[in-house]
């Protein structure tokens, strides 16, 4: 299933903008157990009954098909803690990376998404999954490369930006995939294009590929035979014809 979202809800592990001013206050939002199902421990504070259960079902209904597709068995239970403070959310946040940034969920390895009770919670919590659940794959794929970290889990989770509605891909200004490596806090475009780049991938090469990709830190010579630019080139084609022509 696709999501077509606006690029200003895409969740992401850092985002654009931060503040490195005074160190945040104690987390002041005590998140405690509230749900425990087959394969998450939800963890929350003020957030509604029914938020912390849409976003479990939803957790729960993707798991098989998201550990399927990424060739893993299973995985230990993973610990999802929910914020409904915006304060206390970004303070932890702050805390926890030494810089703030304006994301709404983010993960701190494979076993623990982070999120705040945003209205697209249930998107949110799949996205940081998929990072997660790439970590079980490769625990030194996360942000190396950035485009393709982000890319996987924008196509796992059905995350689509209708290039068509992106001025600077109509007018054929594509970033290179270094420019998608960008710090987040200078550049949206991975997440405008993340999901078309997992799409190219798998439409070109399959799915084995871009789990082989996830277990190389993206060798795109290594596993697809071509270069940078000559993926490059042939991805610009792909996003013409399907989404332009």
């Amino acid at each position: 299933m696709k999501l077509v979202l606006a690029a200003c809800t895409i969740v992401m592990l850092v985002a654009c903008g931060s503040d490195t001013g005074s160190s945040p206050s104690a987390v002041s939002e005590n998140l405690e157990l509230r749900l425990q199902t087959i394969h998450f421990r939800i963890l929350a504070g003020n957030t509604a009954d029914a938020l912390v259960r849409a976003a479990a079902a939803r957790l729960e209904a993707e798991y098989p098909r998201i550990l399927s597709e990424l060739s893993l068995p299973s995985v230990p239970i993973v610990t999802v803690r929910i914020w409904q403070d915006e304060t206390t959310y970004f303070n932890e946040l702050t805390r926890y990376f030494g810089v703030r940034y304006q994301a709404t969920g983010y993960i701190t390895g494979p076993t623990e998404l982070r999120v705040l009770a945003v209205p697209q919670l249930t998107v949110n919590v799949v996205h940081e999954f998929v990072h997660a659940a790439s970590m079980a794959v490769n625990p030194h794929i996360a942000n190396n490369p950035r485009w393709f970290w982000e890319a996987v889990a924008l196509y796992e989770n059905g995350e689509l930006v209708n290039p068509r509605g992106l001025e600077y891909v109509v007018r054929g200004a594509f970033p290179t995939l270094q420019q998608l490596n960008a710090d987040p806090n200078s550049s949206r475009q991975i997440y405008e294009l993340g999901f078309v780049l997992g799409e190219f991938i798998v439409d070109r090469w399959g799915r084995p590929a871009l789990l082989r990709l996830i277990q190389t830190n993206a060798d795109l010579a290594g596993v697809l035979g071509v270069s940078a630019a000559e993926f490059e080139a042939a991805w610009h084609s792909y996003v013409r014809q399907r989404y332009l022509s």
